[in-house]
C-alpha cells in the first residue's frame, strides 16, 4: 500500500544517502525512511505521523524528522541543517525523552497549522541540558 502524504525528502545535491528501510515499530506504523549524511554524521529519520497532543486540537498529519550525530544527540546548528536540506522550516521542536539522543522536530503537512505550539509547553516543565542547547518536556507538575 503506497500511503498518499510521503515522508520528506532531503534535496537531491545535499549529500544524504537513504538508508534501508526501518521496521515500522520506529515510527508507531506511520510511513517513515531514514537517511544519512556520511560527511556531517548526521542520521535522520523522516516520518508522517499523526500525535494525539493533550491540548485536544487535531492537527492532523505531521511531518517529523528525528536527528542524530553519530548516535547522539547533535547540536542546535546541526539540526538547523537538518531542517533546511528537508525543507522543514517553521519546524517546532518538541523532545519528551530524558536524555534523549534525538531531536524532535514536528511540522504539520497542513499550513494553517504551522506556528502552532503544543500545548505541552505550557503545561510540562522544560529541562534544559547542553548549556541550554537542548530542551525536553517531562511530566506535568
Amino acid at each position: 500500500m503506497t500511503d498518499i502524504i510521503q515522508p520528506l525528502a532531503p534535496k537531491a545535491d545535499a549529500g544524504w544517502q537513504l538508508m534501508p528501510s526501518i521496521p515500522a515499530w520506529i515510527t508507531l506504523g506511520f510511513a517513515g525512511k531514514a537517511y544519512r549524511h556520511p560527511g556531517a554524521g548526521i542520521g535522520v529519520i523522516s516520518a508522517v505521523e499523526v500525535a494525539k497532543d493533550a491540548d485536544g486540537i487535531d492537527r492532523d498529519p505531521e511531518y517529523h524528522l528525528s536527528i542524530s550525530r553519530y548516535g547522539e544527540r547533535c547540536s542546535s546548528t546541526d539540526a538547523r541543517k537538518v531542517l533546511v536540506d528537508f525543507g522543514m522550516e517553521g519546524a517546532e521542536e518538541d523532545n519528551h525523552v530524558p536524555g534523549g539522543k534525538v531531536r524532535n522536530f514536528w511540522r504539520p503537512v497542513a499550513d494553517r497549522f504551522v506556528g502552532m505550539e503544543c500545548a505541552c509547553k505550557a503545561d510540562e516543565p522544560a529541562i534544559v541540558e547542553d548549556k541550554g542547547d537542548f530542551v525536553w518536556r517531562g511530566v506535568p507538575r
